[in-house]
């Protein structure tokens, strides 16, 4: 048994860190693709495979067997759509030409069965170029299909092929259930790969599966080197086999053994926990970025206007309705290749920010300009408009959508075992601390954020040296509105999108306002952190259905406290709010 070395917190907390500083804000993954030649094509399946797989029609007994060991050595795991169609019956001899039938489709108002090339799945097509279909499954002399007996071999070959299937996602797999399965079979299989590249990327895998075969076996040395790799592994399956060794071992009389598991054991449950609690932070970091997020704009319009802004959530909601508008005209638009659908995100943040801000620049001309010092009818007013916007969104798209991601942002990266960050999250946190970066260039090095700052420190003294402090409101209404519209690009990528989505954001988001300190980007940014982190912190030391909800009183009430400690917040802010 090869050894795997052993976690350690601080090399995970290192992983994750230049995970996060990798900047990868818009490029789609690369799709890697196995078996393929010098030229970028797919190499073929050897002639004497294909010639074997064809005399299965005639074959019988010993012969038959003997083309089920050429097929299994082989070691090609493209042979496993044949021999699954092979299995079940449907794998055809059409002239000469062997057919899979594919699963039932429906095609023009009829139940069809799309016919695919036995050797390299690819769809057939006619003389036209289009898709050929059967209306029947295959029956007859010509069906080539596994009899009762040999239905077990062929799945048995299917699993060891799955072992070297290109495709990393199924070949992981593949190994995971040999292990989930206890495949003594596999074992073999499991060890030839491994030997073969004891440091590549399915390496852990491998380990992991062929200890928990051995583990669960007869010979002793094996299970105590199994024993101990597996709490060097650490995951959640290696501490679900380790307590099934533990418990079927009690009475066996071994202590050596039984201490050695009860060792691996708790091992691989602090490895967990060390898990489990990066995951919790990088949910609280993703937590942080949502919350900083909305409160940029909350914050500057508060702080410059002393507006009370309740609609603030609905101009994130006009957000995630533009970008699910933008991404549905790349998926459906003509002219519009494919590929390009990875890149809607691209159109979608300058467009959301554009609709929201001329929403907000609407709504500050037509309401909230004429309650400016009032910030009590500022609340209401904007809680009318919140319900405004909430109605017209469900008038024209309904009450639930949803957003495909591109293809780039599916899935996680696997940091270390068990560890994988979903790579929408990450983006998220990418995308985040560049908008942060923006308005901080916005506001100290552009003449917009000169006139704002002037116009926030002393409204008075701006308008007499000529500053058009009613411009300079309506732009900066506009801009948060703007940013809140930015907010609404991301939450769509883990969250269904509605009208009502922004109310469960606005109460955490004007926490965050209030504990940093009105209009300060600073506050915003600590107070966002102290109260994601937090709230994802004290959710799993709640247990019970109601963890969440608890959590969130937790949260208030410390908020509630910290106030009364400092009720200017964390940065105090300065001029026109202060002097209220």
């Amino acid at each position: 048994m090869i050894p795997v070395a052993p976690a350690s917190g601080h090399l995970l907390l290192r992983r994750l860190i230049c995970l996060l500083s990798v900047v990868l804000l818009f490029a789609p993954a690369g799709i890697a693709h196995a078996a393929a030649g010098a030229d970028g094509k797919a190499e073929a399946i050897a002639e004497p495979l294909k010639a074997a797989v064809r005399q299965l029609k005639e074959a019988k007994g010993k012969d038959r067997e003997a083309i089920f060991a050429q097929l299994a050595n082989a070691g090609d795991a493209r042979l496993i759509p044949l021999l699954d169609a092979f299995r079940t019956g449907l794998l055809e001899d059409r002239d000469g030409a062997l057919v899979i039938y594919g699963s039932k489709a429906r095609v023009d108002g009829r139940d069809v069965y799309p016919l695919l090339d036995a050797f390299s799945a690819a769809p057939l097509t006619g003389a036209d170029g289009k898709p050929q279909y059967a209306e029947k499954l295959p029956s007859g002399k010509n069906v080539l299909a596994a009899s009762r007996g040999e239905r077990k071999d062929v799945s048995a070959i299917v699993s060891a092929l799955s072992l070297n299937d290109p495709d990393p996602a199924r070949r992981q797999a593949a190994i995971t259930e040999a292990g989930d399965r206890i495949d003594v079979a596999l074992l073999p299989a499991l060890k030839a790969q491994l030997e073969k590249d004891p440091t590549g990327r399915f390496a852990t895998d491998l380990k992991e599966s062929i200890a928990r075969i051995e583990l669960a076996g007869a010979d002793r040395a094996a299970r105590v080197a199994a024993a101990r790799t597996l709490g060097q592994v650490g995951s959640e399956r290696a501490v679900g086999s380790l307590q099934r060794a533990r418990e079927a071992n009690e009475n066996a009389g071994d202590a050596e053994l039984q201490s050695i598991i009860t060792a691996a054991t708790a091992k691989a449950d602090r490895y967990q926990r060390i898990v489990k609690w990066v995951k919790i932070t990088f949910d609280g970091l993703s937590l942080t970025s949502i919350l900083v997020l909305l409160a940029l704009g909350l914050s500057i319009v508060f702080g410059l206007m002393g507006v009370i802004n309740m609609a603030h959530g609905e101009f994130m909601m006009v957000g995630a309705f533009t970008t699910f508008v933008v991404s549905n005209w790349f998926k459906t638009a003509d002219g519009v290749p494919g590929p390009w659908f990875n890149y809607y995100p691209l159109a979608a943040v300058p467009i959301a920010f554009g609709v929201s801000a001329v929403v907000g620049l609407a709504c500050e001309w037509l309401v909230v300009r004429h309650l400016y010092g009032r910030p009590l009818e500022t609340l209401l007013a904007t809680w009318g408009i919140s319900l405004v916007l909430i109605q017209t969104a469900r008038v024209a798209y309904g009450d639930t959508l949803s957003v495909t991601p591109p293809a780039w942002m599916v899935g996680g990266w696997e940091v270390a075992h068990d560890l994988i960050l979903p790579r929408n999250r990450v983006f998220i946190i990418v995308f985040c601390l560049l908008c942060i970066v923006a308005v901080w260039l916005v506001v100290n090095r552009t003449k917009l954020g000169l006139l704002l700052r002037a116009t926030t420190q002393n409204r008075e003294m701006a308008a007499a040296l000529g500053v058009a402090t009613r411009r300079v409101d309506a732009l900066t209404f506009a801009f948060g509105a703007g940013l809140a519209g930015l907010a609404g690009v991301v939450v769509p990528l883990f969250d269904k999108i509605n009208p009502q989505m922004g109310q469960g954001y606005i109460v955490d988001s004007f926490m965050v306002v209030v504990v940093g300190g009105v209009g300060k980007l600073a506050g915003a940014l600590v107070a966002g952190a102290g109260l994601g982190f937090f709230s994802k912190y004290l959710e799993p030391l709640i247990s019970g259905t109601g963890a969440v909800i608890y959590g969130k009183i937790a949260v208030l009430v410390m908020v509630i406290l910290f106030l009364q400690w400092r009720p200017a917040g964390l940065f105090p802010p300065k001029g026109r709010v202060a002097d209220a």
